[in-house]
């Protein structure tokens, strides 16, 4: 069923989360154009190829240079009839190629602009690069929920599921925008983020732990050997999960293994001389040598506690997160920024709950609270036509309560 067939939707995007919004769209019947950059393709063609023929399904392709004049001058020609326009890229990048919300709506002020991110449009870690493990599963404490369910001492490894939830998250904010425009006439930006639907998705035990006294007391766990079959000089210290002085744990997940990052990584850890070693002065030398430098990370990261190194790392060039407890979800600063949570009073006590994943113009909206049994029965009967006699008398014959 083609239920958006007529919808044309300009998709800038790359990797998981992001891109599979735009297939779901595309599989409801949207004309979604996957602009890519013809020296730079879309990296999940060549980091997992299912991945990439399950999110870009139904789009058509189109290669760019966003970076050249005449490139975005292309983009805009597409976008000025569109619907929509969807982007992963971070504000920083929008901005450097002529993207960003006011780029686009110059061409076309009615188009919906949505965006998705790791951990929201505002917050100290808006422009910071997420990805399923880190922003979903652990930062977003479902990695720390699925450990003390199953009572597993080292985080496992988690992969994938998260792009997939969130991108149908947004997918149905796109379509609830392009509703409200339809009814209204006004459009609006759309933001999305895989810590906001990881943090919805995991309320029940955000929610549940405000009425608890912490989690169990952690205890040092033993880094898991690597799945059978796999060469262990193919597990890359930099892309691994850590634990620290307090047997708490991070993951550093340094996609592209950049020597920038590297660089910037030890001399945060206060071990520079690490990034001059010739067994870790390049990806080649620090993959040769990854049961080396894992050792080594292991003994640093065992040095401090989590707290300390959020502290040391909050700014780091290379990708990582805390991997979270329910109970720190509440305090997280791009919680709190971005209304990932909100307060409701009952007449039992207040509680901390969820906001859906979406924002709309950078707002998730105050949560409401839910009703108590048969608060509106009156009201709602009203709106139907029935006066007060008839109300007394449904409610007298048990028809209502």
């Amino acid at each position: 069923m083609r239920i958006l067939q007529g919808i044309k939707i300009v998709d800038v995007t790359a990797y998981a989360f992001v891109p599979s919004a735009g297939g779901v769209l595309a599989h409801w019947g949207a004309d979604v154009i996957k602009v890519e950059s013809p020296n730079a393709p879309d990296p999940m063609r060549f980091i997992s190829s299912p991945t990439f023929r399950h999110y870009s399904r139904g789009k058509r392709s189109i290669a760019v240079n966003l970076a050249s004049e005449e490139g975005r001058e292309l983009v805009y020609q597409m976008a000025a009839d569109a619907d929509v326009f969807l982007t992963s890229y971070l504000a920083p990048t929008r901005r450097k190629l002529g993207i960003d919300v006011e780029d686009i709506r110059k061409v076309n002020p009615g188009i919906v602009y949505a965006r998705g991110s790791g951990h929201g449009p505002k917050g100290p870690d808006a422009d910071r690069p997420g990805y399923d493990a880190l922003s979903w599963w652990y930062r977003g404490s479902l990695g720390q929920t699925a450990m003390d369910m199953t009572g597993v001492e080292w985080p496992p490894t988690m992969v994938g599921h998260g792009d997939g939830m969130s991108g149908l998250v947004l997918a149905g904010g796109i379509c609830a925008a392009l509703l409200h425009r339809e009814l209204s006439g006004e459009s609006v930006v759309v933001d999305s983020s895989l810590m906001g639907t990881a943090i919805w998705f995991n309320g029940l035990a955000i929610m549940g732990a405000q009425f608890t006294h912490g989690r169990r007391t952690p205890a040092p766990a033993k880094r898991p050997p690597p799945p059978e079959g796999v060469d262990p000089s193919m597990i890359s210290a930099l892309r691994s999960i850590y634990q620290t002085k307090d047997y708490r744990f991070l993951n550093l997940l340094f996609l592209t293994d950049d020597d920038r990052d590297f660089v910037d990584l030890c001399e945060r850890i206060d071990r520079p001389e690490l990034a001059s070693d010739s067994r870790f002065a390049g990806t080649k030398q620090r993959m040769a040598h990854s049961e080396e430098l894992l050792a080594i990370m292991e003994e640093v990261f065992a040095s401090r506690t989590l707290a300390e190194w959020k502290d040391v790392l909050a700014t780091a060039r290379g990708a990582w997160a805390p991997i979270q407890t329910p109970q720190e979800i509440p305090d997280d600063p791009q919680t709190i920024a971005n209304g990932y949570m909100g307060h409701v009073d009952y007449p039992d006590g207040g509680l901390d709950v969820p906001a859906p994943a979406i924002q709309f113009d950078e707002e998730a909206g105050a949560p409401p609270p839910a009703p108590e049994f048969a608060q509106h029965t009156d009201e709602i009967l009203a709106e139907l036509g029935c006066d007060a006699d008839r109300i007394r008398s449904l409610r007298e014959a048990g028809t209502v309560a």
